[in-house]
């Protein structure tokens, strides 16, 4: 039997595995594997507008949410885990 807390951990990691697929998707071949703590909008990934707003396109499709300007916040998109951890806020009630 799983346990609750195995649960929430397999969810947890399909989350972030999503956003990095989405991450991954949205920069093309700009960029190799995304790291879960790997800064997005600089360094290596480097999001410009465009990729920054079609990732935040795939999202708000896949998990069925608005997100509103002023959630565009670096701090919220700085990483897979930050970003994750917004979404599992977002979504809470549903997971």
């Amino acid at each position: 039997m799983i346990s609750t807390l195995d649960k929430a951990t397999q969810t947890d990691q399909a989350l972030e595995d999503t956003v990095a697929h989405l991450a991954t998707s949205a920069l093309g071949k700009k960029s190799g594997p995304i790291g879960l703590d790997d800064p997005l909008l600089s360094g290596e990934a480097g999001f410009d507008s465009i990729s920054l707003m079609e990732f935040v396109l795939r999202l708000e499709d896949t998990f069925g949410i608005s997100i509103p300007d002023e959630d565009l916040d670096p701090d919220i998109f700085y990483s897979v885990k930050t970003i994750a951890s917004y979404l599992r806020a977002r979504l809470e009630p549903e997971i």
